[in-house]
C-alpha cells in the first residue's frame, strides 16, 4: 500500500526485510532504521517527490530514481558542480536492504542491520550503529563507519579516507588509491582480511593476534605491540601476538601500522542477534620485549627473480590505475567505466 500525505512525503509498506533503492545525482540522503514495516520518505525542502523522481513500488520494495539525467544504464557519470538541492529523509524497517547510487550527495545511514550497497562519485559517507554487510564504491569523499555488531565489509575508494570502529569484522576487503585506512575492530571470522593501497597508509588497532603479509615497493610495517618479522624481496611479514588472523597488505608506497588499543575495554565479538554492551577486557599483561628475529635464509636466485618480476608488474598496474583516475578527474570517463577498467587491470 502506497500513501502520500502531501507532495513532499510518501509512505509504502515493504515488510520487515524489504528493499529500498535510491538513485540521485546530488543533494543529501539520510536513511534511518525504525521499527515497523513501512518506508517513509520526506523531501525536507518541500519539493514534490513525484516531479523529482521516477517512483516504482512492489510488494516488498520501493525505488526512487531522480529525473536528473543519468549517464549509462546502471550508474551515473561524474558530474562537477551540479546541485539538485534535493534533501531526502527516509525511515525504513530495520532489516531493509538498502542501495544508494549518487554522483555527489552527502549520504548517511543509521541503525540498519541488513545488506547495504553504496556507490558514489563524490560526497562524504557516514554510517552509524550498523551491522550486517556493506559494499561501498567511492571516488572521493571520506567514509566514516561505526558498527554496533558484526559487519562484513567490502570498500573501494579512489580518493578519500576510510575509518571504521566496531566490535567485530567477519571479513574486510578495503582498496584505496590515495586515501588512508583506519580499522578498529576485532578481526574474527572466515575472512578474507585484505587491504590494498597505492599511496595511502593503513592503521590497524591490534585487538587480536595478526599475521600481516605485505607486498610493497617502498612501504613499511610497524607495530606498537610485541612482534616478530620476516622478509624477502618484495615481501614482508609482521607477526603480532599469536599471529592467529592472517591479514594481506598490498601497497606501492603506503605504510601499515599496528597500534595498541587506547580504550580501557576491548570490543567483544558481539553476536549478530544481540546488541549487548561491550564487556571490559581483563587487565593486560606487561608487554614482553620483541622476540629476536632469526637470520633469514638467503633467497634462491629463481625465487628472487620471480618476486622482483611480481613487484615490477604491480608497479606497472599502479601506473595504469593512475592513468584511469586522471581520465576520470578530467571527465573523460564515467565512474562505472573507471571501476570496470581498474578491475581489468587488477585481473591482468
Amino acid at each position: 500500500m502506497t500513501t502520500t500525505t502531501d507532495a513532499s512525503t510518501l509512505e509504502h509498506r515493504i515488510g520487515p526485510a524489504g528493499r529500498l533503492q535510491v538513485r540521485m545525482m546530488s543533494g543529501s540522503i539520510a536513511i534511518r532504521a525504525v521499527e515497523g514495516e513501512t518506508v517513509r520518505v520526506r523531501e525536507r525542502n518541500g519539493r514534490s517527490l513525484a516531479e523529482a523522481f521516477r517512483i516504482e513500488t512492489g510488494a516488498d520494495n520501493l525505488s526512487l530514481t531522480s529525473n536528473e539525467k543519468f549517464g549509462g544504464v546502471d550508474f551515473i557519470v561524474f558530474s562537477i558542480g551540479r546541485r539538485s538541492g534535493l534533501a531526502l529523509e527516509i525511515d525504513v524497517p530495520r532489516g531493509t536492504s538498502v542501495g544508494v547510487d549518487s554522483a555527489s550527495a552527502e549520504i548517511s545511514l543509521s541503525g540498519l542491520v541488513g545488506a547495504m550497497k553504496i556507490r558514489t562519485a563524490s560526497g562524504d559517507i557516514r554510517l552509524e550503529d550498523v551491522r550486517g554487510s556493506l559494499e561501498l564504491d567511492a571516488v572521493s569523499g571520506d567514509t566514516h563507519i561505526t558498527a554496533n555488531g558484526p559487519l562484513d565489509l567490502r570498500a573501494r575508494s579512489i580518493s578519500g579516507d576510510v575509518t571504521l570502529l566496531g566490535p567485530r569484522l567477519g571479513r574486510a576487503t578495503l582498496e584505496t588509491t590515495s586515501g588512508d585506512v583506519r580499522m578498529d575492530a576485532l578481526l574474527q571470522g572466515p575472512g578474507p582480511f585484505e587491504i590494498q593501497t597505492v599511496s595511502g597508509d593503513a592503521t590497524i588497532v591490534g585487538r587480536s593476534g595478526l599475521s600481516v603479509e605485505a607486498r610493497t615497493v617502498t612501504g613499511d610495517l610497524r607495530s606498537e605491540l610485541p612482534n616478530r618479522r620476516d622478509s624477502g624481496r618484495g615481501r614482508k611479514v609482521l607477526i603480532v601476538g599469536d599471529g592467529a588472523t592472517p591479514l594481506a597488505f598490498r601497497s606501492v608506497s603506503g605504510d601499515l601500522r599496528v597500534t595498541a588499543p587506547r580504550d580501557a575495554a576491548t570490543p567483544a565479538a558481539a553476536d549478530a542477534s544481540t546488541d549487548a554492551p561491550l564487556a571490559p577486557a581483563p587487565p593486560s599483561a606487561p608487554q614482553a620485549p620483541t622476540v629476536p628475529v632469526p637470520a633469514v635464509p638467503a633467497v634462491p636466485p629463481l625465487r628472487r627473480a620471480a618476486e622482483t618480476a611480481d613487484v615490477a608488474r604491480e608497479a606497472g598496474h599502479e601506473v595504469a590505475r593512475l592513468d584511469v583516475l586522471r581520465a576520470l578527474e578530467r571527465g573523460e570517463m564515467s565512474v562505472e567505466a573507471a571501476m570496470a577498467r581498474i578491475a581489468d587491470i587488477e585481473e591482468a
